[in-house]
């Protein structure tokens, strides 16, 4: 047999995990002046930097002067680099996130010279359908991944992907994992042992006469007698040709072979674990993060835009910080939350001091906005729609500090109603340190209210004002009623549980929404039953502290869900229910089609898992989710996968439980059902009800033997009392929706996690701003017809001072969308290309245009 050998030197490198990103900047310093020095003394080496660039950044901070050696390497494809910026996990972050993680790795990448344009992900735990796409858009022809494949994709690991809007790449499984070929030995005797043992894979699994040795592993520091193993290997194999390869040489030599193509995603855990339930892992980090990504790209980014007018800056970097600190959390092991104590508490501090500053940053664009419109007084109320099209008939939340409990809202001269959600009074010296320096005694107001906007134009600020009354006696509007209904439902709490009656069709929805709860005797990768569990469901529960509020915008039914469960798994084992915990639940109705549920929740149980559940009364084969800038269907249970793991030995349980962006839906005949999600991201479907985790609370990093994934530990086995989760303060965010209209549900998602916004200008602030010299109010807008087709990114361009928006086609079918303003073709660097006035938009194809 004629083989083509080619070794691939590498390393692996996860900046953090049971270490921490400090330590292994100290020891990245250090391999890479061996790396360097190794490279210069021997020319015809090429050496991978596992596919991303920040790698370049913590080295060059801790050795500045190495900068010019290095991008001297690049240049000559030496060193290889990029394209990510952080090895992204791939199912978890939002999709914007994947875009701009390539987009930041492939720009730095091409600061030292060059850039690796292939999609290397070696150890993210699945690959979603949109990928090959998002791949494509950069230039990216190929992926090289080790998690994921089985042969119920393909019979060879090198095939094509296609994506779910048609694209197609090349797909190479590394059949041996990124660390096959670590180490290499320099004894004949045991390196011959060692080689027989990947080419006897690598023979099987090849689709062409090249076989790709992965030579490297986690914080592996390179083989410096690589030559002398390359010698004795052609000892071994003198019919074959040896060398030291990069990715794309692999590629080019399967260029003209007939490949199968694969379609969907890649998340088969036959020959790796894929840990489909780190989805659930460590919730309080990942909704932290959800958050950001919801800030930056649905508020912070179109507030911008708006800023513009009145000639604030336009911050591209602070979102290139902000950004590439959050990136730097989205590696597999980080975001997915599987790492030790200490480095989860890194990850949410840098999580934390991320939110500190886009917090900041939103309230300082709404606040100048406001104090820019004098002409309204200095009572202003501003308005803000993030989206590219007119809005009608939303309600607003709007929170408000007044000396007086009581206020009026005006347009103009018209006033508007608004119901109060919550009251209390502050000490204005907490809020204000002016006032506590000249020991002034004033309290205020803090007021929750909501209002309805009947119309705002897109991508705009409307203008209201206020005055204040007379009257300082708290305001309650809290009543005793058990039920609340608008123009599609009626909510009824009855018979301990929670009844809907949908209007438009009159069926009648018994336990419309619960919250389950079991044992979890997983880690920090996967969600695992006990081997003596007991499942809580709403039967278990008892509904008490029942109130409602009512206005002629919204109405809102308050409860709180009881339970008596046991506090661990010690008091499981024994069938003892010691703990008593609660949830306080408010169901929200409005205008819209859309029931909010919202949340709140403070842990005190070890060993659990609660879900969220909606019960549909729709029985289906199939769900329907939305993923990156897409929408995919799956089956409710993975029947193939699930009949064969356990004779075919996979490595983990193929569990039907899937990830989803924001939305999961059941549909039959002309009954749908949807439930809406800020953050939670885990589901599974069960006799007509949709589960969506809240959280899981377990003890240890790895464990051995789990039900679902036998054999040994994945990770270490260390205690990680932290992930217990005692003491969490979590609020949780929901929306269902029981009417099948004309706006998909992509659209409906994007409007719930982008709600129209207002803030009002406040009598007493923490800090001091002056009044901005552009004094006038923001009159432009921008309203476009996108037919269907939803937004990802509102933003100003970075390479020019147009509007970059990016957006995607949700259905199956083309969509003819007309511009009447002056538009232009984009790529994914955000570039000037050809005029357009129309574009027929494929299903499921992304977008990218400048306005």
């Amino acid at each position: 047999m004629n083989r083509n050998i080619k070794i691939l030197m590498h390393t692996h490198w996860d900046r953090e995990w049971y270490f921490t990103k400090s330590e292994t900047q100290v020891l990245l310093r250090n391999h890479m002046f061996e790396v360097i020095e190794f490279l210069e003394e021997n020319t015809d080496v090429i050496y991978i930097l596992d596919g991303q660039s920040v790698m370049l950044d913590d080295f060059i901070e801790f050795a500045p002067k190495w900068k010019e050696r290095v991008k001297a390497l690049v240049e000559r494809k030496a060193l290889r680099v990029g394209p990510w910026y952080t090895q992204t996990d791939l199912m978890l972050v939002h999709g914007e996130s994947i875009i701009r993680n390539l987009y930041y790795g492939m720009k730095k990448a091409m600061e030292y010279g060059d850039v690796m344009k292939v999609g290397y992900a070696p150890d993210t735990f699945g690959h979603s359908a949109q990928i090959p796409q998002i791949y494509k858009q950069f230039g990216i022809e190929s992926t090289f991944f080790w998690r994921g494949f089985s042969e119920l994709k393909a019979d060879k690991s090198d095939f094509l992907w296609k994506g779910i809007d048609g694209s197609v790449i090349f797909g190479i499984n590394l059949a041996t994992g990124y660390q096959g070929a670590k180490y290499l030995e320099s004894d004949k005797d045991e390196l011959k042992s060692r080689m027989e043992k990947i080419m006897k894979v690598l023979d099987k699994y090849s689709a062409g006469d090249s076989r790709l040795i992965m030579n490297g592993h986690d914080q592996m520091p390179i083989q410096k007698d690589i030559h002398a193993v390359m010698d004795n290997i052609r000892e071994f194999y003198p019919d074959a040709e040896v060398s030291i390869a990069d990715f794309e040489s692999y590629v080019d030599s399967l260029k003209d072979l007939t490949l199968e193509t694969v379609e969907g995603d890649l998340n088969h855990s036959k020959h790796a674990r894929i840990h489909k339930t780190i989805t659930s892992t460590r919730m309080d980090i990942k909704l932290l993060n959800t958050e950001l990504e919801y800030k930056i790209y649905n508020i912070l980014e179109p507030l911008a835009l708006l800023g513009k007018n009145l000639n604030i800056d336009y911050p591209h970097e602070i979102f290139e910080k902000c950004l590439k600190e959050m990136f730097g959390t989205h590696a597999h092991d980080s975001i997915g939350g599987c790492n030790s104590d200490l480095v989860n508490k890194d990850i949410k501090q840098r999580l934390i001091q991320v939110k500190e500053i886009v917090d900041t940053q939103i309230e300082l664009y709404m606040r100048l906005i406001s104090l820019s419109a004098e002409k309204k007084g200095k009572n202003v109320i501003t308005l803000y729609n993030y989206l590219p099209y007119e809005r009608k008939n939303e309600t607003v939340e709007v929170e408000f500090v007044t000396r007086t409990s009581d206020f009026k809202v005006l347009n103009g001269e018209k006033e508007i109603d608004y119901l109060v959600l919550s009251q209390n009074v502050e000490d204005a010296g907490l809020i204000d340190r002016q006032v506590a320096a000249r020991l002034l005694d004033i309290k205020v107001f803090r007021t929750k209210a909501v209002l309805n906007v009947e119309s705002i134009k897109g991508l705009s600020v409307e203008y209201l004002t206020f005055e204040e009354g007379v009257s300082y006696e708290l305001i309650n509007n809290v009543a005793a009623d058990t039920s609340i209904e608008n123009d599609f439902y009626k909510v009824t709490i009855e018979n301990n549980g929670i009844k809907l009656l949908v209007k438009g069709t009159g069926e009648v929805v018994e336990d419309v929404f619960s919250i389950e709860t079991s044992g979890d005797a997983g880690d920090s990768y996967d969600y695992s039953p006990p081997h003596k569990d007991i499942i809580f469901a709403s039967k278990d529960s008892t509904i008490t502290n029942i109130e409602s509020l009512k206005g002629n915008t919204q109405e809102i039914l308050k409860y709180r869900v009881s339970y008596n469960l046991p506090q661990d798994q010690a008091s499981r084992d024994l069938g003892k229910q010691d703990k008593e915990i609660f949830f306080d639940v408010t169901l929200t109705l409005d205008n819209s089609d859309m029931i909010k549920v919202d949340l709140e929740h403070t842990n005190s149980l070890k060993d659990t898992r609660f879900r969220a559940v909606l019960n549909t009364n729709i029985k289906t084969e199939t769900v329907e989710c939305d993923s990156h800038l897409s929408v995919i269907e799956n089956p409710v249970y993975f029947e193939k996968e699930l009949s064969i793991w356990e004779e075919d030995k996979w490595a983990e349980k193929p569990v039907s439980i899937e990830t989803f962006n924001s939305y999961v839906a059941l549909e039959k005949d002309e009954k749908r059902a949807t439930i809406f999600s800020y953050g939670l991201k885990e589901y599974e479907v069960l006799d007509k009800k949709i589960f969506v985790t809240l959280f899981r609370s377990f003890s240890h990093l790895g464990k051995r033997e789990l039900i679902n994934r036998p054999g040994r530990p994945s990770g270490i086995e260390i205690e990680t009392p932290d992930n217990q989760l005692i003491g969490e303060k979590f609020k949780f965010s929901l929306a269902a929706s029981f009417v099948k209209n004309n706006k998909n549900d992509s659209i409906k998602a994007k409007e719930f996690l982008t709600p129209i916004a207002g803030y009002q200008l406040k009598e007493f602030n923490r800090f001091n701003i002056n009044v901005p010299k552009v004094k006038t109010i923001i009159e432009s807008e921008l309203s476009l017809d996108l037919k269907g087709c939803v937004v990802s990114t509102l933003k100003e361009s970075t390479q020019s001072e147009n509007i970059f928006i990016r957006l995607f086609n949700p259905t199956n079918s083309e969509i003819q969308l007309d511009f009447s303003k002056e538009t232009y073709m984009s790529n994914m660097f955000e570039e000037k290309l050809e005029k357009i006035e129309k574009y027929t938009i494929k299903g499921q194809e992304i977008l990218n245009i400048l306005v």
